[in-house]
C-alpha cells in the first residue's frame, strides 16, 4: 500500500474511531454498526463522514452514512446516494435508482440536486425529459450551482442537447473547477491532456487531474495513471500508474482496470502477474469493455495467463473488428489473420 493511500485510510478510520465510544470492542461483526450509530449527530456530520469514507474507498460505510444524513434532511446526501447508484459503488449500478435519488434531492429545492437530476435526464431520458433536464441545469446555474456549471459545460463540449461550443464549455468548466467542483476539474484536466477545446498543456492537465484524482474521481484517476504510464508531461512511472489505475478500477472504471491489466502483462518497472491480469481483463470484458476484450483475445492467441487458443483469439478479434475497434482491425491486417 502506498504511503498516500495509507494516510487516506488512516484518516478515515481515525475520524470514525473518535466518534466511537466502543472503538476497541473485539466483536468484529458489530464494529461497523457501532461506529455508524455512534457518529456525531446531525445531517452535516453524517454527510461529511460519508464523504471521507467515499474518498477513502470505504463505499459501504459511505452509503450507510449518507443514508443517515438523508434521513435527517440532507439534500447533499440524497445526491451522494444517487452518485453511488450511478457508479455502482456499494450497490448494484442502476441509472433508474440514481434518478430516484436525484429526484428526491431536486424536490428539496437544492440546486446541486437539480443539476444532477438534469444531467441524468439529458443522458438517459426521453426527448421530453431532455428538455426538462436542460431546464433544470440552467435553473441550477442561475442559482449558483457549481455542478450545474459543470453539467452545462459538459453538454456544450459534446453538443448534447445544446449547440456544441467549446469556448463556452471551457468558460463554464473553468468557473466550476475554480470553485472546487471535482467533476469539472476532471473534465478540464482531460481537455488539457487531449488538447480538446484548449491547447494541450501537460502541466495544467497534471494539476487538475491530480486534484480530482485525490478527491476520488475515477476518470481522473484513470487518465492520471495514463500520464504516468506513457510519460505524458511527467517522468514515466509504472508504479504510480498502477496505483492510479487500481484506484480507478476500484471505483468501477473499466478503462483503468484494463490498463492495470496491461501493465501486469507487459510492465517493465512493475512485477508482472499474468493470472491477475487475466482476472481483471475477464471482468472488464464481461462488462463490455472493447479494449479489455481485445487484450484478452491477444492472451488467447499468445497463451499468456490462459491456455493458448488461437481459434478463440482470432474469432474474438474478428468480432471486435466488425464492431469497429481499430486496434483489432490493425492487428488482423498486420498479422495477416
Amino acid at each position: 500500500m502506498r504511503f498516500s493511500e495509507l494516510v487516506v485510510k488512516l484518516c478515515a478510520a481515525l475520524l470514525f474511531s473518535l466518534a466511537l465510544p466502543g472503538a476497541h470492542a473485539t466483536d468484529a461483526s458489530s464494529k461497523e454498526s457501532q461506529w455508524v450509530e455512534a457518529a456525531p449527530a446531525g445531517a452535516v456530520q453524517w454527510f461529511e463522514q460519508g464523504q471521507v469514507a467515499r474518498v477513502g474507498g470505504l463505499f459501504d460505510e459511505s452509503l450507510q452514512l449518507f443514508r443517515k444524513a438523508a434521513a435527517l434532511g440532507s439534500s447533499a446526501a440524497l445526491s451522494a446516494i444517487g452518485d453511488l447508484y450511478q457508479s455502482g459503488l456499494a450497490v448494484a449500478q442502476s441509472a433508474r435508482e440514481a434518478l430516484l435519488w436525484y429526484r428526491k434531492a431536486a424536490a428539496t429545492g437544492d440546486a446541486e440536486g437539480q443539476a444532477r437530476l438534469g444531467l441524468a435526464l439529458v443522458r438517459h431520458g426521453t426527448a421530453a425529459e431532455l428538455k426538462t433536464g436542460l431546464a433544470l441545469i440552467r435553473q441550477s446555474v442561475a442559482a449558483g450551482s457549481a455542478y450545474g456549471q459543470y453539467a452545462l459545460g459538459y453538454l456544450h463540449l459534446h453538443g448534447k442537447g445544446v449547440p456544441r461550443d467549446e469556448d463556452l464549455a471551457y468558460s463554464l468548466l473553468n468557473a466550476a473547477s475554480g470553485r472546487g467542483e471535482v467533476a469539472a476539474q476532471s473534465l478540464l484536466g482531460q481537455m488539457y491532456l487531449d488538447g480538446k477545446g484548449v491547447q494541450k498543456h501537460s502541466a495544467m492537465a497534471l494539476e487538475l487531474l491530480s486534484e480530482a484524482a485525490r478527491s476520488g474521481d475515477a476518470q481522473a484517476q484513470s487518465r492520471l495513471g495514463a500520464m504516468f504510464a506513457e510519460g505524458w508531461g511527467v517522468e514515466r512511472n509504472e508504479h504510480e500508474a498502477a496505483y492510479w489505475f487500481e484506484r480507478a478500477g476500484e471505483r468501477g472504471n473499466l478503462d483503468g482496470q484494463t490498463r492495470l491489466a496491461v501493465l501486469l502483462l507487459d510492465g517493465e518497472q512493475v512485477r508482472t502477474d499474468p493470472l491477475k491480469a487475466i482476472e481483471l481483463l475477464r471482468q472488464a470484458a464481461t462488462a463490455g469493455h472493447a479494449l479489455a476484450q481485445f487484450h484478452l483475445a491477444l492472451c488467447f492467441l499468445q497463451g499468456r495467463g490462459v491456455p493458448q487458443d488461437p481459434t478463440q483469439g482470432q474469432s474474438l478479434l474478428r468480432q471486435l473488428a466488425k464492431a469497429g475497434l481499430p486496434e483489432a482491425s490493425s492487428y488482423l491486417k498486420e498479422h495477416s489473420l
